[in-house]
Order: structure tokens, then C-alpha cells, then sequence
């Protein structure tokens, strides 16, 4: 819980939360990779969901304690998630991009963009129930 703490600077994540996650399908534990610090600590984790019928793992979600950041950690991790996702046969990986940084980041570890999706919201107004 305490990397993905960091990372996202979010206590959204607890124990409890976690192993809902590791209960749910299709979760799979041989792509939820983690890196480990010299003295034990978890500072990089990438989760690959796979759709074993289409053959489609998503990276979601990923993450990097910015204490490590500017080390290739981050990208190693997804490397061996990704590593991980091929040996299941996989024949796409996709990822979802919310920020030029992310791009970024995706571009530099080989994903190529194929599609855009634009999120449109509509809120609710006080005057018409």
C-alpha cells in the first residue's frame, strides 16, 4: 500500500481495497510486478489486467515512488509486466494516457498511439431536478 501511496500521493488504496483487487477477475498475480529496494521496500509496481480471450492486456495501474524517479524504474517494471504478458501469448497491451507525461512515458517503452478517447460530462443542474 505504501508505493502506491507514494506514487499517487492517494490513500485511496488500503489492505483491504488491495485484496478486493486480488480477488477480482481476471486478476492474475504473475502480472503484478513489483521492484524492491535495496533494504526491502516496494518503490515501483505495474498490474497487467488480460482479457485471455482477445489476447489483450491493459496496464493499469502503474505506478513509481518519486523518491526512485529518474532511475529507468518505472519503465523496467512495465518491461517485466510486459515480459510477463507476452509468455500468456498476448498479442496487444494497451495503456490509457491522462497527461502529455504519460504519453510520453508509453512512447518511450515502445506503445504507439492507435486511438484517442475524449471524456465528455454532463452535470447536473441545481434548477432542473
Amino acid at each position: 500500500m505504501a508505493v502506491h501511496r507514494a506514487a499517487f500521493q492517494s490513500l485511496r488504496v488500503t489492505e483491504e481495497s488491495y485484496l478486493n483487487v486480488m480477488n477480482a477477475y481476471p486478476y492474475d498475480s504473475s502480472l503484478d510486478w513489483v521492484i524492491e529496494s535495496p533494504d526491502g521496500e516496494l518503490i515501483a509496481f505495474c498490474l497487467i489486467w488480460f482479457d485471455e480471450v482477445n489476447k489483450v492486456g491493459l496496464l493499469e495501474p502503474e505506478g513509481l515512488d518519486p523518491r526512485f524517479w529518474r532511475m529507468g524504474l518505472a519503465s523496467s517494471v512495465c518491461k517485466l509486466a510486459l515480459n510477463a504478458l507476452i509468455e500468456k501469448r498476448a498479442k496487444t497491451a494497451i495503456v490509457v494516457c491522462t497527461s502529455p507525461d504519460t504519453y510520453e512515458f508509453y512512447k518511450s517503452i515502445g506503445f504507439e498511439q492507435f486511438a484517442q478517447t475524449k471524456s465528455f460530462h454532463r452535470f447536473k443542474n441545481p434548477n432542473n431536478n
